[in-house]
């Protein structure tokens, strides 16, 4: 035999012996550790052939029984927990907070401190500032005349001396008026005190005008004592009164025009708690609009938002003049603040009305006095009515 021929004998011998050996020999029982297992297996999975398919598996059952156990967090500690929270809080003594000393037996509950004006919620509580936002609570100021009850009537009247309801401004002074459910009586608190009080029983008579109110003309006399309405009203299906604007007067014919006293007045019923209620829960805005009393070339228009928190803005527009104001509603009751009257108005001016009549069919009996710059001093009331919003027009 030739030497190629046997080189080409044992080559060929020794492929035959790779082709058919295991890739790895494995002694019977041979042991592995965890880590030569995951070697194995990680050649294994790119080279099938590495090792046998009992040694791939049997290193898969080795590692699979050392793998540790699934985590499981460890269970919150107290602090982590608000025992305030849950169900049982009103019961949990660590909701109750620090005691200085055991209080005694049906002893009192101690007064809470008093906190200075300006003191918001953030400061009361000590809590971090730039982790707080100021709860500031706007409160409305005391009205200079009472405050209106909702559902009863309600109204306000200028007041001067004299027949002619008008008079210089300086001698002009406030009241609140009551008017009968069917006009045929009034009667005037001014605000410096004592009442002015009409006769009872004055004959009435109603006439309709085009812009939905009626022309009310009311005159009554007892002895010498006379009183006077003449108003633009606006009646319910009854006949009786629910909106009424504009002159009266009172006096004794006995004593002379001197003696007497007369001025302009708007007057309603206000609106009802339960419709008080209806305005917030809507979030509506409303707008009135209409002539003041005392000067009819002077036009309010006053805007309410209301919700939660109802405020109002106005303004008043003459020929001559003009100012803006704006203030909170609490109830029926409508009061400016001081920051938001337009910066011609000076001095100690004020803006109160009240809201009258039931969603719907509303107006407000307000008055005004206010010091302008150039114009000065201005006093008037008016009742001026709710606005419809008009179908595509977007309301001011």
């Amino acid at each position: 035999m030739t030497i190629p021929s046997i080189v080409g004998l044992l080559t060929a011998a020794g492929l035959a012996a790779l082709f058919c050996a295991p890739a790895i020999a494995e002694p019977a029982g041979a042991a592995r550790s965890d880590q030569e297992c995951a070697e194995l297996l990680e050649r294994w999975a790119t080279d099938p052939k590495v090792a046998p398919r009992r040694v791939i598996n049997a290193c898969k059952d080795q590692l699979a029984a050392a793998a540790p156990a699934p985590y499981s967090p460890p269970p919150a500690a107290v602090a982590d927990v608000d025992p305030c929270t849950g169900p049982d809080a009103a019961g949990s003594v660590l909701c109750w907070g620090p005691w200085s000393a055991i209080a005694p037996a049906a002893a009192a509950a101690p007064a809470l401190p008093q906190l200075p004006e300006g003191v918001d919620d953030c400061a009361a509580s000590g809590r971090i500032a730039d982790q707080c936002v100021p709860l500031l609570v706007q409160t409305e100021p005391d009205p200079p005349l009472d405050r209106c009850t909702p559902g009863t009537p309600c109204g306000f009247a200028t007041i001067v001396s004299g027949i002619t309801s008008s008079g210089d401004v300086e001698d002009t002074s406030f009241g609140r008026i009551t008017v009968a459910a069917d006009g045929s009586q009034f009667s005037i608190a001014p605000e410096a005190g004592g009442s002015i009080d009409s006769v009872t029983g004055m004959s009435t008579t109603v006439t309709p005008r085009a812009d939905g109110y009626g022309n009310l003309r009311a005159t009554g006399q007892s002895g010498d004592e006379q009183s006077r309405l003449v108003a633009r009203v606006v009646q319910d299906g009854d006949g009786d009164l629910l909106l009424a604007a504009d002159v009266w007067s009172h006096g004794n014919r006995a004593a002379g025009p001197a003696s007497a006293q007369s001025g302009y007045f708007a007057w309603g019923m206000a609106t009802s708690q339960a419709g008080l209620d209806a305005l917030k829960a809507g979030n509506v805005s409303l707008n009135f609009g209409g002539p003041m009393s005392l000067d009819n070339s002077t036009v309010a228009a006053m805007t309410l938002n209301m919700g939660a928190s109802p405020t109002w803005t106005g303004t008043w527009t003459n020929p001559a003049w003009s100012f803006g104001a704006g203030g909170g509603i609490s109830g029926v009751d409508l009061i400016s603040r001081p920051d938001q009257f337009s910066s011609n108005v000076t001095g100690n001016s004020f803006v109160q009305g009240a809201i009258l009549g039931e969603p719907g069919n509303q107006g407000i009996a307000h008055i005004i006095d206010v010091t302008l710059d150039g114009p000065g001093r201005i006093k008037d009331v008016g009742l001026i009515r709710q606005v419809p919003a008009l179908p595509g027009v977007i309301q001011p």
